[in-house]
């Protein structure tokens, strides 16, 4: 063989590896874009929302709802609204379902589009930020069975930020953002990380509770022994 033939050879297995490799899948921001774009003029319903998101749909939702809870909330109780949807995303990942299933009469809610796509880009772009960081790693902690796990901690993570306790709902919400970001780039590192922070400031808000009520147990019991003195 000559050293020609053997040029030709190798051009050949190149050009068919380059034609049969996966393209690599488009970036959850550039999803969200396209998904703007895509808007019709007037309104969507709710289903067609949670389609367009596809597989990513659940861990999307998460880190939507639970990002505004990493604030300190100015409305007394504003932390709940926004802190029951994640729980009800936590369920269905605990469950297992890859697709967010939302009951009928909500999946045909009209939703109007323009403040959708007025929406969409910026939340895209902060993604993408966080797409920098992020990429698929440790997938021991992406499939099925530890995705259950991982969403027995979300249920738990968003059950403390619901509570209405000042600042007792930041880190269990960052850790609602961190995981949700991670099941949508398969990143397993975001994910544990996410639930290290969140568990930590679920434990740190137990001990402040269980601080202040055994410190009014005693103010109690001091008074009431005052009293029949």
């Amino acid at each position: 063989m000559t050293m020609t033939d053997q040029t030709k050879i190798e051009g050949s297995l190149a050009r068919g590896r380059e034609a049969t490799s996966e393209p690599p899948p488009m970036r959850t921001s550039e999803l969200l874009r396209q998904f703007a774009r895509d808007l019709p003029a007037d309104r969507v319903t709710l289903g067609e929302v949670i389609s367009g998101l596809g597989d990513r749909g659940l861990g999307v939702l998460i880190a939507v709802f639970a990002l505004p809870n990493i604030l300190p909330s100015a409305v007394p109780f504003g932390n709940v609204p926004t802190g029951i949807p994640p729980l009800i995303f936590a369920i269905q990942l605990m469950l297992g379902v890859n697709h967010l299933i939302v009951p009928k009469f909500l999946a045909r809610r009209t939703i109007g589009t323009h403040w959708l796509k007025a929406l969409t880009p910026k939340l895209a772009s902060a993604l993408s930020w966080f797409e920098a960081l992020l990429r698929p790693r440790m997938a021991w902690v992406t499939v099925p069975r530890a995705e259950r796990f991982i969403g027995a901690i979300a249920i738990l993570l968003a059950l403390v930020s619901t509570l209405p306790i000042p600042f007792g709902h930041n880190l269990p919400a960052l850790g609602l953002v961190l995981i949700g970001l991670g099941l949508i780039e398969r990143d397993g590192l975001a994910i544990l990380l996410g639930s290290a922070i969140g568990l930590i400031g679920a434990l740190l808000l137990g001990l402040v509770v269980f601080g202040v009520a055994h410190g009014l147990r005693f103010i109690i019991h001091a008074r009431h022994l005052r009293f029949w003195r």
